[in-house]
């Protein structure tokens, strides 16, 4: 499988951030052609100090070819410029491919 990860810095207002997060954000994402699986992790700790995150987030797709697909598409070019502008405290985009560790 591969995914984009998706990191979400400390917003400066959280309670708006989810708000747009859930009641706009997640529509628009979910329309991606090809997306398997979509996991929200709100962040709720670190081992010292503040975390640096706010939320991750994984789309997970069947392939490389699928998931620039998706990202090349309407709903995939609309959740990018919107998830940058609700990202009040910064964004970060990762591609990555997943293997699972435990049978």
């Amino acid at each position: 499988m591969t995914k984009i990860v998706v990191l979400f810095g400390q917003p400066k207002d959280p309670k708006l951030f989810d708000e747009q997060y859930w009641k706009d954000h997640v529509p628009i994402a979910k329309a991606m052609p090809g997306l398997k699986k979509y996991t929200v992790h709100k962040i709720v700790g670190a081992p010292r100090g503040e975390p640096a995150y706010y939320q991750v987030v994984e789309l997970e797709f069947e392939n490389m070819d699928s998931l620039k697909k998706a990202l090349e598409s309407p709903a995939g070019r609309e959740s990018g410029r919107h998830g940058i502008k609700i990202a009040t405290g910064g964004i970060t985009f990762l591609y990555a491919e997943s293997k699972e560790a435990l049978p």
